[in-house]
C-alpha cells in the first residue's frame, strides 16, 4: 500500500511577501523538505502564467506555495498541474455540487469566471524533476481591485462559513492525495477531469507564442494535454492559452 506523501508541513505563515513562488524557491535552495508550505496575508508581485501579475490584497484571498521534491521524469509529473487544479475542486466542491470547473491549464472556474489559479516552477537534472514550487491563489472575499472577471469565495453561497475561515487545510489534503496518486503512477491522478473540463464540446482556440489552433475541445489525456477535433482530424496541444471560440451552429 503507498503511504501518503503529506503537504503543508511545514507550515509557514507570512506578512506581506513579494511572492510566496519566491519564498517557496528560496527555502528550496536552502533544502528545505518536502511538504514546506508558505502562505501569505498578500504579495506585492504575485505572478500567474506568463508572467501575469496575480492581484493579492491583503485579506482578500489565500496565497499560498507548496515546495516539492518528486524525483519523477517530467512526462510522468507534467500531469499534476491537472491534478492540483482538480483537488483544489473537490477540497472546495465535493461531488461536485456547486459546479467548480477548470480551464485548461491552470484556471479554476465558477460560472464562467475566475476563482483562483495554479503556477508550476520545476528545477530539473537531466530527464528527472528533482524539484518543483506549486503556487495557487484563490480569491475569498471580494475586493474593488478584482478584474470584473473574477468572483471571490465569499460569493458562492452554497460555500460554508468555515471553509471561507479556513479553506487551506482541506486544500492542501487534497492535493496531497492527488500527489500521492501520481508519484505512484497512479491513473486516477487526473482521472475525473470530464466532470470538471470548462468547455467541453465547445469551440476553443489556442494560442502559443505565434502559433494558433483551434477546433472542438474533445477530450484531457491522462497526461494533461489537450485533444482538439480540427478540420485536419485530432490534434493533441500540450501547452498555450485557451480562448473560448464563437459559438458554432450545428
Amino acid at each position: 500500500m503507498t503511504s501518503k506523501r503529506t503537504l503543508g508541513s511545514p507550515l509557514i505563515r507570512m506578512g506581506s511577501v513579494t511572492s510566496t513562488m519566491d519564498i517557496a524557491r528560496h527555502l528550496d535552495n536552502h533544502g528545505a523538505v518536502e511538504g514546506t508550505t508558505v502562505i501569505a496575508a498578500s504579495q506585492t508581485h504575485g505572478r500567474g502564467r506568463a508572467d501575469r501579475t496575480w492581484n493579492s490584497p491583503a485579506g482578500a484571498g489565500l496565497y499560498c506555495s507548496i515546495l516539492l521534491r518528486p524525483q519523477l521524469p517530467a512526462e510522468q509529473f507534467q500531469p499534476f498541474s491537472i491534478a492540483a487544479g482538480l483537488a483544489i475542486c473537490e477540497a472546495l466542491d465535493p461531488g461536485n455540487r456547486i459546479g467548480l470547473q477548470l480551464k485548461w491549464p491552470n484556471d479554476i472556474l465558477y460560472q464562467g469566471r475566475k476563482l483562483g489559479g495554479v503556477l508550476f516552477t520545476t528545477a530539473v537534472s537531466g530527464p528527472i524533476v528533482t524539484s518543483a514550487v506549486l503556487g495557487f491563489g484563490l480569491n475569498l472575499r471580494l475586493d474593488p481591485t478584482h478584474p470584473n472577471t473574477s468572483i471571490a469565495l465569499e460569493a458562492v453561497l452554497e460555500i460554508s462559513h468555515q471553509l471561507l475561515i479556513c479553506p487551506e487545510h482541506c486544500i492542501l489534503s487534497a492535493i496531497s492525495t492527488r500527489y500521492t496518486q501520481l508519484t505512484s503512477g497512479e491513473n486516477p491522478a487526473i482521472a475525473d477531469w470530464p466532470a470538471r473540463l470548462a468547455f467541453l464540446g465547445d469551440h476553443v482556440i489556442i494560442q502559443e507564442g505565434r502559433s494558433t489552433a483551434s477546433g472542438i475541445l474533445r477530450a484531457l489525456d491522462f497526461e494533461g494535454a489537450l485533444i482538439l477535433h480540427t478540420p485536419a482530424g485530432e490534434r493533441r496541444i500540450t501547452s498555450g492559452e485557451l480562448t473560448r471560440g464563437p459559438r458554432l451552429t450545428r
